[in-house]
């Protein structure tokens, strides 16, 4: 979704392009914190609580540039609390998942703080 705001708004390309390669990293993060989670669930016998991804669905921009910034910080906040459920629902016996979430909410906290700066 950034890559298509950084098209649409070539005068903040520069923001836009910068949010898409950090939430490509981010995607990478939670895809490896999940691969690594798996396995070492099997391992402890764990089972984490489903989460419900009807809860996390994300809204395609499609308005002005206030209209779609403020689109996407609500996107980045479904997907805060998202990474903190998934954190809360990954055990104890498996400290790197939820570390991992938690470090992402730090950094889509940050994103947000950077779409701010754009209205």
């Amino acid at each position: 979704m950034y890559q298509n705001l950084a098209h649409r708004y070539p005068q903040h390309s520069d923001v836009f392009e910068s949010l898409t390669k950090d939430s490509l990293k981010h995607r990478d993060m939670a895809q490896r914190a999940y691969r690594e989670g798996v396995t070492d669930a099997f391992e402890v016998g764990f089972l984490a609580n489903p989460l419900a991804t009807e809860d996390f669905v994300l809204v395609e921009s499609d308005g002005d540039i206030t209209t779609d910034v403020f689109t996407m910080i609500s996107n980045e906040e479904i997907i805060i609390r998202f990474c903190m459920d998934a954190a809360l629902s990954s055990s104890k016996l498996l400290p790197d998942v939820p570390e991992t979430f938690e470090r992402l909410v730090r950094r889509k906290k940050r994103g947000i703080e950077r779409l701010r700066e754009l209205i």
